[in-house]
């Protein structure tokens, strides 16, 4: 495998990934109360938080000048590991949760995919190994 590295730029990790959203502290419920995520972070006056998503961190930035891109299910997407798929799925959509694709089974893993309050799609995801995150060693 080739890395591509330049004199301005060595990447060596996933600091955190973002989703935009537009109401704050209603997000800021849902990814805590109905996620079950625990907060590191929640920043009212700035409309920023960071939620514990080993082995990075989920940032949530509300969408303003300073964080101009648009919410919703056309976004990029987090995928968070679960114990079972077809469980955790009903028991959102029972919460009221949109559910944007039903549990599949892709023969490598089990994934569905919800939304959050402002449409940004969150997959549920199992591996059929059962491993969950990051697969191959850190360098």
């Amino acid at each position: 495998m080739t890395t591509l590295q330049t004199k301005a730029m060595n990447v060596k990790a996933t600091d955190f990934v973002f989703q935009t959203v537009t109401d704050f502290s209603t997000s800021v419920l849902f990814y805590r109360d109905t996620l079950g995520l625990e907060p590191e972070l929640v920043d009212d006056e700035n409309g920023w938080a960071e939620f514990a998503l080993p082995p990075t961190t989920l940032a949530l930035g509300e969408e303003s000048p300073q964080m101009p891109f648009t919410p919703g299910e056309s976004g990029s997407g987090v995928a968070m590991a679960v114990d079972d798929v077809e469980t955790a799925t009903d028991e959102l959509q029972d919460e009221g949760v949109t559910i944007l694709m039903d549990p599949i089974d892709s023969g490598v893993c089990h994934m569905s995919i919800i939304a959050d309050p402002d449409g940004n799609p969150i997959l549920l995801h199992r591996r059929n190994d059962g491993t969950s995150g990051r697969v191959d060693p850190f360098p």
